[in-house]
């Protein structure tokens, strides 16, 4: 009975090895990719993980004015360019480890940004001046400097222009980055004056 079992038991592995040989081996190949389908939907469930730890960096866009040789004040130019340029007209660009945003108006209030850990760097379009210049009249020279503060840190190229702000932040950090535009007005003549 044991030689018996024992045979048999030979039989059907030597047919399952014909088997293999033939037409089982498609089966086999068909398991092979199902498993590969299967590791391949555990990878994302890896990288979802990371997201749960994105940080966020709260961008606060602030304007301010420098005027010199202002008629009938400087006060009173500054005061109109402020009343007449706003955080909203400046546009910002985000890079970094998959930012919710990528590119967002400035706001006083600050910009929310999500992304992962990891660098990231800031820069925005540079603003038009002419606009503000005609209103402040022909001998007005307006130009934008820009800074950077708080968790950021401003780069300037060679001739000390600026060109974007830089961070890194870690896991679930909070940063805060406040750009600053100062609009830098040379003989300005209110509109508004009397």
């Amino acid at each position: 009975m044991i030689k018996l079992l024992g045979i048999s038991t030979a039989i059907i592995f030597v047919l399952n090895a014909v088997s293999i040989g033939g037409h089982h081996q498609a089966s086999w190949e068909i398991y092979a990719q199902s498993n590969s389908t299967v590791e391949t939907k555990k990878q994302p469930l890896v990288a979802n993980n990371s997201q749960g730890q994105q940080a966020t960096v709260i961008v606060t866009k602030v304007v301010r004015c420098d005027s010199s040789l202002g008629i009938p004040s400087d006060d009173s130019v500054c005061q109109f360019v402020l009343e007449n340029v706003d955080a909203n007209q400046f546009d910002l660009v985000v890079t970094g480890n998959n930012p919710n945003v990528t590119s967002f108006q400035g706001s006083a209030n600050g910009t929310n940004i999500s992304l992962d850990p990891g660098n990231y760097t800031i820069s925005e379009t540079p603003f038009d001046t002419m606009d503000i210049e005609n209103q402040l009249g022909e001998t007005a020279i307006v130009t934008i400097l820009t800074d950077s503060s708080d968790d950021c840190s401003s780069q300037f190229n060679q001739v000390d222009t600026f060109q974007e702000t830089k961070g890194t932040i870690s896991n679930s950090e909070l940063q805060s980055c406040e750009i600053i535009n100062t609009v830098d007005v040379s003989q300005g003549s209110s509109p508004e004056a009397p």
